[in-house]
């Protein structure tokens, strides 16, 4: 067991390097806390992972997500975690570590596996830990903050393929491993073998999905695989290849 602790603690210092010690204050987009508020309570996980990932591009849909600063112990699986604002939506941010981390449980709420990335905004004025959760994949785009315009896009984003075949699947688990897969809505023609698929979001992260049908279609001369997938109230297509057989665990 101290040996598990060592070890995640070790990988922890090498790719969380900014990580030890509290992360300086934000300005700008960061909600800033007036100098007479007592000091932000820091609460401590257990780290269960961490690790750098490939830098990928982020924005919040929305809300505003919390933002932390994050200590981590030199000689022990721990992180101290601080919030020090939220994260403003309408600008793209950068993600290049991530680290999964276990929350007590309390009288309201049974003890979890929350995933946490580290973001940076490209003038360089935000930085710190957001559950990614909270995060939407991909750079902002001016109709993510228009529900209107988003519609309207997600319409005209639309395509018709030729379905080539369509059957029901005995009931799968699938996750992803990489950047959010993006979700479709299917609307089948009733006279034609024909299929429009249209975005409606992306796949939330940290989530089993389960596919009960499959559709084979026509799309630039080759034949590609959709597959059905449900998970609460997520439902759609999802491009066959990027999803990965089996339930989510915390170490994807």
């Amino acid at each position: 067991m101290m040996k598990k602790v060592a070890m995640i603690a070790a990988a922890a210092a090498m790719v969380l390097p900014l990580g030890i010690g509290a992360i300086a204050p934000a300005t700008g987009e960061v909600t800033a806390f007036a100098a007479a508020k007592p000091a932000a309570k820091k609460v401590t996980h257990t780290l269960v992972s961490a690790k750098a990932i490939k830098k990928a591009a982020f924005h919040v849909k929305s809300g505003k997500p919390a933002l932390y600063s994050a200590a981590f112990a030199a000689d022990q699986a721990k992180v101290g975690m601080t919030k020090k604002g939220t994260l403003a939506g309408g600008m793209t941010y950068y993600a290049t570590k991530k680290i999964v981390v276990k929350v007590k449980a309390t009288k309201t709420t049974k003890a979890k596996k929350v995933t946490y990335a580290y973001i940076k905004s490209s003038n360089g004025k935000v930085e710190g830990w957001v559950a990614l959760s909270k995060l939407t994949a991909g750079k902002f785009m001016a109709a993510d903050g228009n529900a209107d315009a988003k519609k309207a896009a997600d319409k005209i984003a639309g395509k018709t393929y030729t379905l080539v075949s369509a059957k029901s699947i005995k009931k799968s688990a699938f996750h992803f491993k990489a950047n959010q897969p993006a979700l479709y809505a299917g609307k089948f023609a009733a006279d034609q073998a024909k299929v429009t698929l249209t975005k409606k979001g992306v796949l939330p992260n940290s989530k089993t999905f389960y596919a009960t049908k499959t559709i084979t279609i026509k799309k630039a001369k080759k034949n590609v695989k959709y597959d059905y997938v449900t998970s609460g109230k997520t439902k759609g297509w999802v491009l066959a290849s990027q999803l990965t057989a089996g339930k989510f665990m915390a170490a994807d």
